[in-house]
């Protein structure tokens, strides 16, 4: 019995050990569990800073280490070259609530029931949750304005105004003052409160000078004026005449009834001393400087000693004033007028192709008759064929096609040469590339007629009349045709055809190519280098009947051209033409001009002066300078071409 009750007692005992080893253990484990409930679950973070496992108190240093303490840097405002701090703490009231935010991350990390958590945690399975707890703050807004407020009060800057002498004509600098834009660096600071890597702000400055706007110093300068000034002379244009007759000389051609020396002097740059032999000359006069006191100028260099701190008596001079430059506005009314007393249809485009200008274009458009300038797109096709690089002979039969002679028979042998052994292939050839080259109104259907030969050839027939000398295409216009033609719109050869447009065109085509640019070079890069231009505008160059054109330049002139007559007693009317460059002293000018009227021959009397006039007009508007006078004596007319 003694026995039972001692292991009684012993089992008694180790249970009641055994229960408080246990309770022990369970006190442990709740603390550990109470001691997690407390902390901020992981996964939790509050401004983007991890703060999972961290107690309160831990979570609270972190954010205000890592989170407030760079908001709560100062500002350095700039102020001109003045250097002013702002506390967004102490001035603005700027604070985050950071104890907020730990309280609502540690709410937000023990949503779930204790005793299921507590389960969950003895089995090692501890809640990873997912949570973000944004940035807030707050600061006073109004406090940013009334603290820059107090920053103009004691940093603006009233301005010292200028002074002028008029009777000295001196300039006493002021002191620009300065202004603070309030408004728009209160937007400045508080737009850059919530980004802690911007603590740097320009404050806007506007300058405080109401006295010293430019219209203010126009206003003072201008005292100046009335005395320092005198109105420049505007360009004009005249016309030179001298005194003539109609007697003597060559039959139906005027001369001059007085042959002594006179002096006849044109105003501010041009005189002539010699006998009479003229009838008219073309002027721009470029008018007469003035003295002006340049008040904008005064001005600008008024502000410009404000801006460098000049504060030293500026003495101010009268200008020189040029006069205004010679526009086309001043060019087309007696331009318009002289081609007005044509009685047929004129056709005219003026360039400039130093500044790429078109100083003026009229009816060029219509497609006439090609005549022998069409000979300049032979030229091209036969450097086209031989890669850019012509033998002498062939250049030779260039000049004689190009020149004054204007060979038909040239051209027909180099069309030849390029339609393997055909001229009329040749002339397709021509066609073809032309209207690659964008003419596409540009026609040559067949060789050029020969008038030492008037038979079949070429697509010419002897057609019947006295001797047989009427020659005329076989395809060409009908009577009935024509008929349908306007009264304004020329007829033209519709076997060797373009527009004075396409003519300049290509012209030009050949001037850019000089220059290493333009169309040539882009079509046939292995065929048309500056060189081989150069050489084609030589070649025109070379062309020395210049009694159309070129009467109204000097002789001295390069002139790069070629003429062409449609010839006589043709069904189309009579059309003369002449395209070229001309390289003059003030500008290099290009001029596509073409005169058609219904008749069959236009009298050389008409022809001549009017080529003459215009190109005079162009020569001295472009070269107002140094202007061409005398004027040549009209050249005798010319024998009917043969093409």
């Amino acid at each position: 019995m003694t026995v039972k009750r001692g292991v009684l007692l012993i089992l008694l005992v180790a249970l009641i050990a055994g229960g408080l080893v246990a309770w022990n253990q369970y006190r442990s484990v709740r603390s550990a569990y109470d001691d997690y409930r407390a902390r901020i679950q992981p996964g939790v973070e509050i401004a983007g800073i991890d703060v999972g496992w961290h107690t309160p108190e831990e979570a609270t240093q972190k954010v205000e280490e890592q989170v407030v303490a760079p908001y709560e840097r100062d500002f350095v405002l700039h102020y001109a070259e003045q250097e002013i701090t702002l506390s967004p703490a102490r001035d603005l009231g700027f604070q985050v609530p950071v104890e907020t935010m730990v309280s609502e991350a540690v709410d937000l990390s023990h949503q779930y029931d204790y005793w299921e958590g507590f389960r969950a945690w003895l089995q090692g399975q501890a809640f990873r949750l997912d949570l973000e707890i944004p940035l807030t703050m707050d600061w006073d807004q109004e406090a940013t304005t009334r603290f820059l407020e107090e920053v103009a009060e004691t940093h603006d800057v009233a301005p010292r105004q200028p002074m002028i002498d008029v009777q000295d004509r001196t300039f006493i600098p002021g002191q620009p003052g300065y202004r603070l834009d309030v408004e728009l660096a209160a937007d400045m600071v508080n737009e850059q409160v919530p980004d802690p890597s911007q603590r740097e702000v320009k404050l806007p400055l506007g300058t405080s000078e109401p006295d010293q706007s430019r219209a203010r110093i126009e206003s003072m300068l201008a005292t100046l004026a009335p005395v320092m000034a005198q109105d420049p002379q505007p360009p004009s244009f005249y016309t030179a005449t001298v005194p003539i007759s109609t007697t003597g000389g060559i039959e139906g051609t005027p001369t001059v009834d007085y042959t002594g020396p006179i002096t006849w002097t044109f105003p501010h740059f041009a005189s002539y001393t010699g006998p009479l032999t003229q009838t008219t000359g073309f002027f721009f006069d470029p008018g007469e400087p003035g003295y002006t006191f340049n008040v904008t100028r005064a001005t600008t260099l008024v502000e410009l000693s404000l801006r460098g701190g000049v504060n030293t008596p500026f003495t101010f001079e009268p200008d020189l004033v040029p006069p205004p430059p010679i526009t086309p506005s001043l060019l087309l009314p007696p331009l318009k007028a002289r081609l007005a007393e044509f009685p047929g249809v004129t056709s005219i485009l003026v360039k400039n192709l130093d500044t790429g200008e078109t100083v003026y274009e009229s009816g060029v458009d219509h497609i006439m008759s090609g005549m022998s300038l069409v000979k300049i797109g032979i030229m091209i096709e036969t450097y086209v064929h031989y890669g850019g690089e012509v033998d002498d002979t062939t250049h030779e039969e260039l000049l004689k096609m190009l020149g004054s002679e204007s060979s038909n028979l040239s051209a027909n042998l180099l069309m030849a040469a390029v339609g393997n052994e055909s001229a009329t292939a040749g002339a397709a050839k021509v066609t073809a590339t032309m209207r690659r080259l964008g003419l596409s109104n540009f026609y040559l259907c067949a060789p050029f007629r020969l008038v030492e030969d008037a038979g079949r050839q070429g697509g010419y027939v002897r057609a019947p009349g006295p001797a047989g000398s009427q020659v005329v295409w076989v395809s060409n216009w009908t009577a009935a045709g024509w008929a349908l033609q306007s009264a304004q719109t020329p007829r033209y050869d519709r076997c060797v055809r373009a527009t004075p447009r396409e003519m300049a065109d290509l012209v030009e085509m050949i001037y850019d190519c000089t220059q290493g640019e333009g169309l040539l070079p882009e079509a046939y890069p292995n065929v048309f280098s500056p060189q081989a231009c150069e050489e084609m505008i030589d070649i025109m160059a070379a062309n020395d009947l210049r009694n159309m054109l070129g009467a109204g330049i000097p002789a001295e002139v390069k002139l790069a051209h070629k003429h062409g007559f449609s010839g006589y007693g043709v069904s189309w009317g009579d059309t003369r033409a002449e395209v070229g460059i001309v390289y003059a002293p003030g500008a290099t000018w290009l001029v596509s001009f073409y005169i058609w009227q219904d008749t069959d021959w236009i009298d050389w009397g008409i022809n001549q002066p009017l080529y003459r006039d215009v190109s005079n007009m162009l020569y001295n508007y472009f070269s107002p300078a140094e202007p061409f006078w005398p004027l040549p004596e009209w050249a005798p007319d010319p024998e009917a071409p043969a093409s």
